[in-house]
């Protein structure tokens, strides 16, 4: 299947962060009771970056179907999405907006 984007608006950084566990998979609260959040490292200790926008695809219709949030990173499984990262990255589609 051809997969082709039709269109993509508000791109934005978006660093990959979780919700840390102890031992027993309990959440692990801060001192004022909040879920402490980490931040996603690569191998080599860096932040995991994706790029959040909306998108309207080919194989999911014409440009009325309504946008769909995507995440485009380098590490998709499937070309279509490395090719958009890729793009925004090279600023095809204007600039990425900050977190």
């Amino acid at each position: 299947m051809s997969i082709t984007l039709l269109n993509v608006r508000n791109p934005r950084w978006q660093t990959l962060k979780y919700v840390r566990l102890d031992s027993d998979g309990e959440v692990v609260n801060d001192s004022d009771g909040n879920p402490i959040i980490d931040v996603i490292n690569d191998s080599d200790g860096n932040p995991v970056r994706v790029i959040q926008c909306e998108c309207q695809w080919s194989h999911l219709g014409d440009n009325t179907q309504a946008w769909l949030t995507f995440s485009a990173n380098s590490n998709d499984p499937q070309q279509h999405g490395k090719d958009l990262y890729t793009a925004l990255v090279n600023g095809d589609h204007g600039a990425i907006a900050a977190e």
